[in-house]
Formats: structure tokens, sequence, C-alpha cells
């Protein structure tokens, strides 16, 4: 089969499977914190109804969602070569069109990376105040019982996450250089199978 992809091409290849990947990983670490989150608190508000399994089987069936879009489908039979084949019946074999659409997906991805730290300080800014509103209208409404510690806490951890998915997953060895070392390894590891 013709290679229709350049090395540019290869590695923008590259970079979205490693984002994809890096999003699974993500995924599968906030699972270990939402779901004892949601037992206790489960556990804490209404020990009478354990809801808390309603919850784990939605999130377990999203995460092996989320694993069929970034692994299961190339194991079915949906490989790269699958996709090299529908990308040149939808772009073609022109050059120039190649190296627009690589110039184009360049663009889109430093677009996406800018609403997504946009996207961060706006829910930071939500966040900080809706705590207060939360904390006032419990300590206002209903001083002698401070409930507000539950959806503070959820809170917080919602920014914990989405901070972790925007700017952390560095400090936990999955940043620039985990990024860069996963495109190489994946790039060659797709020159080697077209030998």
């Amino acid at each position: 089969m013709k290679d229709n992809y350049g090395i540019d091409d290869q590695h923008i290849i590259a970079q979205k499977k490693v984002k994809a990947i890096k999003g699974f990983y993500t995924h599968a670490l906030v699972t270990i914190f939402i779901v004892p989150f949601w037992i206790i608190l489960n556990l804490e508000t209404a020990p009478q109804f354990h809801w808390y399994w309603f919850a784990i089987i939605g999130w377990v069936l999203g995460i092996f969602i989320h694993w069929l879009g970034v692994f299961g489908f190339e194991r079915m039979g949906f490989s790269k070569e699958w996709e090299q084949k529908k990308f040149s019946e939808i772009v073609g074999d022109d050059k120039k069109s190649m190296e627009s659409f690589t110039q184009e997906q360049l663009y889109i991805q430093a677009k996406k990376r800018t609403k997504e730290i946009k996207g961060f300080f706006i829910h930071l800014v939500i966040e900080i105040v809706s705590i207060a509103i939360v904390v006032y209208i419990n300590l206002k409404f209903t001083p002698d019982f401070h409930w507000f510690w539950y959806p503070v806490m959820g809170m917080i951890l919602a920014i914990f996450f989405h901070w972790l998915g925007v700017f952390g997953v560095s400090k936990l060895g999955l940043g620039k250089e985990w990024e860069e070392r996963k495109v190489k390894e994946l790039i060659n590891k797709n020159t080697i199978t077209k030998r």
C-alpha cells in the first residue's frame, strides 16, 4: 500500500494518539479518587440507599468506551492502514492538499490548547464564586449543619482534575517529555512495520 503520509503527518498522527492515551490514563487516574468520594458521600448522606453503584457502573462503562476509542478499535481491525485509506479517499493524494491539511491541523491544535487553558481559568473563577455562594447560603439558612463541605469538596475535586488535565499531567510523568518519547516510539513503530 502506498504511504500517503509524510514525516510531519506521521508526527501529527502520533501526537494525536499520545494525547488520546494520556487522556485515557487521566480518566483512569480520576477513577481512583472519584469512586471512593462517591461511596463516602453516599454513606454519609443517604446510607439507606446505595446509589453509588449506579454511578460506578456508569463510570466503568465510560472508561470502557474511552478504552475502546483509544486502544480497542485498533485491535478490532480499524488500524492505521484503514485510517490511511479512508484519509486518502477523503483528502486525495494531492500533495498540496496534504500540506494544507497539516498546517490546518497545527493551527487547530494550537487553538484547542488555548481554549483548554482559557476554559480552566473560567472554570476556576466560576468555582470560586460558586463556593462563596454555597457557603453563604448554608451559613445563612442552616447554620447548625455545615453541609456546604460536600459540594465544596466536589467542586475542589472538579477543579483539581480540570487542572490535572490541562497542566498537571507533567507532574505525574505524562508531560511533554513523555509525549515526545511516545510520539517517537509510535513513529518508529509505524516506520518499522511498513518495511
